[in-house]
């Protein structure tokens, strides 16, 4: 066994999320061209979209170049994932439908999936991670909400901190 066949992915497994990525994102602007127009002058709700299509095209086709990079890479039966780190995401995914469906706000909900996340990765959950969390959620609610005119859940903290422009 080589020392790339235990690391990493298959390339059956980076074929089939690089798939699902493309479909996505086709599926993504397909959604968009259905949408109305924006009534106003400057960016409507399509252009997130078709941004967010856009990178996921692009993520879809570098798992698909993977993919056909590590296809002649032997699969060993048997190995098993990191399956602490498989929780801590499903656990912040969790926490944040819980968030919102209680209530909390997409601020608060999205620093804990950050922390969450990053605790999967072996980042240790001191100050660090949620003060980082935080600060990337506040600036995503902002620009959602503020710059495109979209919106989020909001709860307590968004209303406190944005009024009534949630």
């Amino acid at each position: 066994m080589s020392a790339e066949a235990s690391n990493g992915p298959g390339w059956r497994a980076l074929a089939g999320v690089g798939a699902f990525l493309l479909a996505l994102a086709v599926t993504l602007l397909v959604d968009a061209t259905n949408l109305p127009p924006p009534q106003a002058v400057g960016v409507g709700p399509t252009a997130a979209m078709r941004l967010v299509a856009v990178l996921l095209a692009v993520l879809g086709v570098a798992h698909l170049a993977a993919a056909w990079k590590a296809r002649a890479v032997a699969f060993t039966p048997g190995e098993k994932g990191n399956k602490a780190a498989l929780a801590w995401v499903m656990g912040g995914l969790v926490g944040l439908i819980v968030w919102l469906q209680v209530g909390g706000g997409f601020v608060l909900g999205a620093t804990w999936l950050f922390v969450a996340t990053a605790a999967a990765f072996g980042q240790p959950i001191r100050l660090k991670s949620p003060l980082i969390g935080f600060v990337l959620a506040l600036a995503v609610y902002a620009f959602f909400t503020l710059g495109l005119s979209l919106s989020l859940p909001a709860g307590p903290l968004e209303r406190a901190l944005f009024g009534a422009a949630t």
